[in-house]
């Protein structure tokens, strides 16, 4: 019978007799296998059989099967193997996820002298993302926020959201498995917890104005902009906890994809996505970590439908600014969330004239007790937008910014006054004129 060695990440508590190896990359993507000298780890002996059990994966081309059958066998309390009378039937929970390729150089470089000024303990937010990573490689950023941070505080907790490489959400088993690794890294007295990642998504909607003797094929020059975006938004600056979506960099981007382009107007929305409890009483917090623009008039906030056990038909969110007796906004920075539904004759009726608060400056939603019983969208996702105050975008505390360019709308624009067409601009202000600000519609289109 032989005797099982244990990986160990480093060499704290490891004595002379502790059975242990270690693991490092050589060359050509091999790894090499270190056991103890001695001093550090028991010493193998002169003529030892050694056994090693590996996995090979296919790395993220392994993502994705959710239909499995079953190949193994089962044993008894006393290790009998049992053979099954009928056929084994497998439930799939969640579809394969998280597998990665091997770790980048830039990743190396960027993470290794991280966890070398870690020295093995968890304090800082630098710490636990260097570890994290270590022990979770399908870690792609990692956001760690102090209980003292939250509202309402929560001393002695530390808050860990991850975005893994190849998927949305960690599982519950991961979840496991790293905190209970965390706990030989962290400081007696702290107690972790991995909260569910939230995604804050920036859309825009932009006219994108070009010189028609310049160009054969619109549709050809909308691809270049779409292939210029998407180019951005895998960028260091998004995708990532902290992240930071720059407005200006956006414009040019756009303007430079061809020289065809001569302008554009370009509006910037913020999206949260809203995963509805269905048939159950309960009530929603969406915060977007940016302050929203208030419009006096309404409809600063915007959502895709859905039902409530209060009425049978679809309905919406929106906004009405808390305002003055002259009709004027008062400076609160706050309205009331209402639920509406919109009428065949173009206008809309009420549902719920109070069913949330919406603070503007803090850039947070509070939905009431409902009862929401389906929606539009799969998965009882419903989709919240607001415009942001500020066009320059930033991943707040535990938000993980993302550019979405699928749900953007481009829409290419003739310039008819670079074009030649029109030299005094009266058909360009008639015919392709493009608001710079957002629309009043009741809908998220």
């Amino acid at each position: 019978m032989g005797k099982e060695y244990s990986l160990v990440e480093n060499i704290i508590n490891v004595t002379s007799t502790s059975e242990i190896f270690l693991l490092q990359e050589v060359q050509d993507e091999k790894y090499e296998i270190l056991f103890g000298d001695g001093i550090f780890g028991k010493k193998l002996e002169n003529g030892a059989i050694v056994t090693v059990s590996y996995i090979v994966t296919s790395g993220k081309d392994g993502n994705g099967p959710s239909s499995f059958s079953f190949r193994g066998s089962i044993k008894g309390s006393s290790d009998e193997i049992i053979v099954p009378t009928a056929t084994v039937s497998i439930n799939t929970i969640e579809r394969a996820q998280n597998g990665s390729d091997i770790e980048s150089i830039d990743s190396i470089k960027y993470f290794a002298p991280r966890l070398y000024e870690s020295q093995s303990r968890a304090v800082t937010a630098r710490d636990y993302e260097s570890i994290i990573k270590k022990i979770y490689p399908d870690t792609e950023s990692v956001s760690v926020v102090g209980g003292e941070e939250l509202d309402p505080p929560e001393y002695g907790v530390v808050t860990i959201s991850i975005k893994p490489k190849n998927g949305t959400f960690v599982s519950d088993f991961n979840k496991f498995q790293i905190l209970s690794k965390l706990k030989q890294f962290s400081l007696s007295g702290i107690n972790q917890k991995i909260v569910d990642l939230k995604i804050l998504y920036v859309e825009i909607d932009s006219s994108v104005y070009y010189n028609s003797s310049q160009v054969t094929n619109v549709e050809s020059l909308k691809t270049k902009v779409q292939n210029s975006l998407i180019k951005y938004s895998q960028s260091v600056d998004i995708n990532k906890f902290g992240g930071r979506f720059k407005y200006s960099k956006l414009l040019q981007i756009i303007d430079n994809t061809d020289k065809s382009i001569t302008s554009n107007i370009t509006k910037i929305r913020i999206r949260r996505d809203l995963k509805a409890l269905i048939n159950q009483f309960a009530q929603y917090e969406i915060c977007f970590g940016n302050k929203f623009h208030i419009d006096a008039k309404g409809y600063n906030i915007k959502s895709t439908g859905f039902k409530i056990s209060a009425d049978p038909d679809i309905v919406y969110l929106t906004d009405i600014p808390n305002k003055n007796s002259s009709g004027q906004l008062d400076g609160s920075g706050k309205g009331i969330i209402a639920i509406v539904k919109p009428l065949s004759d173009g206008s809309m009726r009420v549902v719920s004239k109070s069913a949330g608060i919406v603070d503007y400056d803090r850039g947070e939603i509070n939905i009431n007790t409902v009862n929401i019983v389906s929606t539009v969208l799969d998965n009882s996702i419903i989709e919240i937008q607001s415009i942001p105050e500020s066009n320059d975008i930033v991943g707040l505390k535990d938000l993980y910014l993302t550019f979405n360019i699928s749900k953007s709308n481009i829409n290419m624009v003739r310039d008819v006054i670079s074009s030649g067409d029109d030299i005094s601009g009266v058909v360009f202000t008639r015919d392709y004129y493009t608001s710079s600000y957002s629309n009043g519609e009741l809908k998220r289109s």
